[in-house]
């Protein structure tokens, strides 16, 4: 499937066969793409807990809102997250840069200080929205992945974060929820959608005509 395919036919999908097991080594290849989004220095906040057991599925039900159906059936979920601490992976990143041949060594230190710098300089508002910004491209990325190897998702915005971060185990105080994404094989047809068109949504050169979509008038 070629990337415009798999953005085209992209839908969300509100029931999957249940009991179709996906193989760890396919979900570990969605990952690896989903990893290839682009992030602010390249310092990648996303983190991902994977929940393919079907006990530790089901742990999950009674908090995920009106989202039930899809969870429960998918084939697995994953918890897309955004780590407010990076900054303590930078030299890992810098050094296995340095291994791949994306950081010449003499630079090593000299980048470490920098990327230290520029995380330091944030608020913890401006660190927040960067993270979840970075985040939320891996998960378009993963969704698009899953796609193109033959899956369906459902992006999920609604559910309790501390219910779940507290069955998971996941620090709170560390780690931002940015949603939660059930894959598997649909089981339904998509519903129809649509998008509204350009003219309501771009203008160009000045934002003085934003909002002012004619469509009905």
């Amino acid at each position: 499937m070629q990337l415009l395919d798999a953005i085209k036919q992209r839908k969300t999908i509100k029931l999957f066969q249940q009991n179709h097991l996906i193989p760890r080594s396919i979900l570990e290849e969605m990952l690896n793409i989903a990893q290839l989004a682009p992030s602010k220095a390249n310092l990648q906040p996303w983190r991902f807990v994977v929940i393919d057991e079907p006990q530790s599925k089901t742990a999950l039900l009674d908090h995920v809102a009106f989202n039930r159906p899809p969870c429960e059936t998918a084939s697995a979920l994953v918890l897309v997250l955004a780590d407010l601490q990076y900054s303590e992976l930078i030299e890992q990143i810098v050094e296995y840069s340095i291994s791949h041949d994306c950081l010449q060594p003499e630079f090593k230190d000299r980048t470490i200080d920098f990327l230290t710098h520029l995380d330091k300089g944030l608020n913890d508002q401006a660190r927040r929205d960067q993270i979840l910004i970075d985040a939320s491209l891996a998960a378009m990325q993963l969704m698009l992945a899953a796609k193109q190897q033959g899956y369906d998702t459902h992006a999920i915005g609604v559910f309790d974060r501390e219910a779940v971060f507290n069955i998971l185990q996941i620090d709170s105080a560390r780690y931002v929820s940015v949603m939660l994404i059930a894959i598997g094989k649909a089981a339904v047809p998509a519903l129809p959608s649509t998008r509204l068109p350009l003219d309501c949504t771009t203008v160009w050169n000045s934002g003085n005509d934003l909002g002012k979509c004619t469509l009905y008038k």
